[in-house]
């Protein structure tokens, strides 16, 4: 699949989109364009292209004369993004199963590489967890030739990252949430491609997928 062209509308887009990640924005803060101008050292026209579409994923939403404001991701929401992503990533795994090759095979090892290179140079980060983590699921659902299901897996993992910035506020919560969401599952289903055993894959699979509806659940059985 193409790589998607970068434009400059899309570098403020992902300015915008990892400060949203980052919890540089509170939810009850107003955004406007003047700020943003200035955060970025850029012109009008972009971070206006950016904020539409931005507004027109439901990352953010327009409050007349005052500003943009952060779009909250509800309970309900990651359990309709789990409920989504499981229905078409397995599904596409699935389709896979009769024409996996080694170089899908190969992809796929390469980010793991990448992955761990990072890890182990220190350069992890939220963007980068968030990055390589699309990245494999998007790469891994392409190999089954729909680039619409990837596209709408793409956004699945964006609204749940989302989720993570805003439901994942202090760094106890957060260490406690990546202990339970490392890339080994990305490792162990690349073994288990190795050797075509894809229903291992698709056990692996669902299970890094319901990480984040997992940790919720805890989150909220502790509440009790």
């Amino acid at each position: 699949m193409a790589a998607r062209k970068t434009t400059f509308k899309q570098q403020v887009y992902d300015y915008i989109f990892c400060d949203v990640l980052e919890g540089n924005f509170p939810l009850d803060q107003f955004i406007t364009e003047k700020q943003l101008m200035e955060r970025y050292q850029v012109g009008k026209a972009p971070v206006r292209e950016a904020l539409i579409e931005l507004c027109n994923e439901n990352v953010l939403h327009s409050i007349p004369r005052l500003g943009y404001q952060i779009t909250p991701v509800t309970e309900r929401n990651i359990m309709d993004a789990t409920e989504l992503r499981l229905d078409l990533e397995l599904h596409a795994l699935e389709k896979t199963r009769q024409n996996f090759t080694d170089s899908m095979l190969a992809q796929i090892s390469r980010l793991n590489q990448d992955w761990w290179q990072e890890a182990i140079s220190g350069e992890v980060n939220i963007k980068n967890r968030w990055q390589h983590n699309s990245l494999f699921h998007t790469t891994l659902c392409s190999f089954a030739g729909n680039e619409l299901a990837v596209d709408v897996v793409r956004k699945l993992i964006q609204l749940e990252w989302r989720a993570y910035a805003q439901m994942l506020a202090t760094p106890e919560q957060r260490k406690d949430f990546f202990s339970q969401s490392t890339s080994k599952p990305h490792i162990e289903m690349e073994r288990a491609l190795s050797h075509r055993d894809f229903d291992t894959a698709a056990a692996l699979l669902r299970q890094d997928i319901m990480t984040l509806l997992d940790w919720l659940i805890s989150q909220t059985k502790r509440r009790f």
